[in-house]
């Protein structure tokens, strides 16, 4: 009978002194740029106005990964937003902005004191219309109001909105000014970016507008509105394309 041979030797365990290789985390390009633009458009309307030039490269960045195929059918859309960074291309803040700057060349007082003031920004879109209210509160000496622009909003395609100002609303002394069918204005809107935090809406010279979600996003609804074909999307797909 044939003896067996001594058993093979078990490998020896690696050395602890052989480094590992290292792992390479995966880099969300589309978070970095979103959490570039919250962070240079912090300060919102009543603080510093940012580097224009930054918030556009910031903006290229974070609307090449926008998450919503078509934002200007998303239930995504309805709430209440904060505006961050104005350029006058929201829904109704055409004309607010344009308080904005007239409050900001007023005149002061002789001690110094501002005669004028504008707070913040909101727009709350519903899903009935007219969609849009675009409200800000402004001061004036000692007399504060607070200007509401109602607007309606109907798809044009998947990223765009056709704007219709509807009326104007003055809190003090409850005064509501509708505008006569003459006067309506109206205008295209691109949605370049949507997602539960944050709206970038472009107008139609490319001109953006960033805002802030203030409250929960709605609950997503059964789909019910049709949404464009993808040929209408890709024309779209570049911000300011008119």
């Amino acid at each position: 009978m044939q003896e067996d041979g001594p058993a093979p030797a078990a490998p020896e365990p690696a050395s602890a002194d052989v480094p590992m290789e290292p792992v390479e985390e995966e880099i969300d390009e589309g978070e970095l740029a979103k959490e570039a633009l919250k962070a240079e458009v912090a300060n919102g309307l009543a603080g510093a106005r940012p580097d224009k030039a930054v918030v556009g490269e910031i903006l290229l960045a974070l609307e090449a990964r926008n998450p919503t195929r078509s934002p200007a059918t998303s239930p995504l859309l309805n709430g209440k937003w904060k505006v961050m960074f104005a350029s006058g291309a929201s829904p109704g803040l055409k004309a607010l902005t344009l308080l904005l700057r007239s409050a900001q060349r007023a005149p002061k007082s002789p001690s110094g004191a501002e005669l004028s003031e504008v707070g913040d920004a909101f727009l709350t879109i519903k899903p009935e219309q007219p969609r849009a209210e675009a409200s800000v509160r402004t001061r004036l000496l000692s007399f504060e109001n607070t200007a509401k622009l109602n607007s309606q909003l109907e798809a044009e395609s998947a990223v765009r909105l056709r704007e219709t100002y509807a009326s104007a609303e003055s809190e003090y002394g409850g005064l509501k000014l509708p505008f006569s069918n003459g006067a309506q204005y109206k205008r295209s809107l691109l949605v370049s970016y949507l997602d539960d935090e944050l709206l970038v809406v472009r107008d139609a010279f490319g001109r953006p507008d960033v805002l802030m979600r203030v409250d929960s996003p709605a609950a997503p609804t059964p789909t019910g509105a049709a949404e464009a074909d993808g040929a209408d999307a890709a024309d779209d797909e570049a911000p300011g394309a008119s």
